[in-house]
């Protein structure tokens, strides 16, 4: 084993080898907010090379106190694949995460709003204001075209075409980009954002993002996703809320209403059949009704 350099060293070299996989500023992110907890942790616990798995479900346990499963597993291949790094780097001579267990997902079939939700969550921005028009504009694409929060924070002026009533999304990790087509609806929005509430907000600024912060830039997630939040409480919807509960409405609502699952999957962009079976149990339900209705036999 090579000289064990600290932590907070050894972090920073395993995130410029993480850099140079191609992963989205997300992933990084989320890997480097699970390392530093981490390191804050050892600092009153032990070295970290010295390390047990028993410390590291310990740490875990500590840190899943109303933590989604998905995030619970997501820091386990975190600790993963930085211990692994390490014994690769001949900084350790065994990987103590490696008999970490993931936890069961307890959210494998998506909760999505109703109908009725959506319409009160889509009705509280006050779009008199630009920064509502922009957020009311921000909502509509969001649940019309199914696309991640990281996306639309992420669109550029160039992948709107209002012409050809086209939105193209590129996703960080997926080279291939796709065509979602956008309904009448979802322009009735976008044009006067575009005309008039967007240049309202860049104040003769001048920026290539299409959805504009006050500071003349990309919006972030995290920001939107709090825009989101203030909404629904205004709303006064109680379901439980993820950024990701729009695209769950999206894909819930295209197949309750006869959309193949193979086109639910093309249009959220899932790269794997796999990813979108969680909405299987939909379909099934709906073909149970169907049967029951109109079936001889039902």
């Amino acid at each position: 084993m090579t000289h064990t350099p600290p932590l907070t060293a050894l972090i920073d070299r395993f995130m410029i080898e993480l850099n140079n996989q191609s992963l989205s500023a997300h992933t990084l992110a989320a890997y480097q907010r699970d390392l530093e907890r981490l390191a804050r942790w050892l600092e009153a616990s032990s070295l970290w090379w010295d390390i047990t798995a028993a410390q590291l479900e310990g740490w875990l346990s500590d840190k899943t106190i109303n933590t989604s499963s998905s995030t619970v597993n997501r820091r386990i291949a975190t600790l993963r694949k930085f211990y692994q790094w390490a014994v690769d780097q001949q900084y350790l001579t065994h990987n103590p995460a490696s008999g970490l267990r993931t936890v069961k997902n307890s959210s494998a079939k998506p909760t999505a709003l109703s109908s009725a939700q959506i319409d009160a969550l889509l009705a509280a921005p006050n779009t008199a204001h630009p920064l509502g028009l922009r957020d009311r504009t921000m909502l509509e694409l969001l649940y019309a075209t199914g696309i991640r929060v990281s996306e639309l924070v992420d669109l550029a002026l160039e992948q709107l075409d209002i012409e050809a009533h086209v939105l193209r999304v590129i996703h960080p990790n997926q080279q291939a980009e796709r065509l979602i087509p956008l309904s009448p609806d979802t322009l009735e929005w976008l044009k006067p954002y575009l005309s008039d509430a967007r240049a309202q907000i860049l104040n003769e600024r001048n920026s290539q993002a299409l959805f504009v912060s006050t500071h003349g830039d990309h919006m972030t997630r995290q920001g939107f996703w709090l825009i989101i939040k203030k909404y629904a409480q205004q709303a006064k919807i109680t379901t439980s809320l993820s950024p990701h509960s729009l695209r769950h409405a999206f894909a819930t609502h295209l197949l309750n209403n006869g959309a193949d699952l193979s086109l639910v999957q093309l249009l959220l962009g899932h790269k794997s059949p796999s990813t979108t079976q969680i909405y299987s149990h939909i379909t099934r339900e709906r073909l149970k009704k169907l049967h029951a209705e109109h079936h001889p036999r039902a």
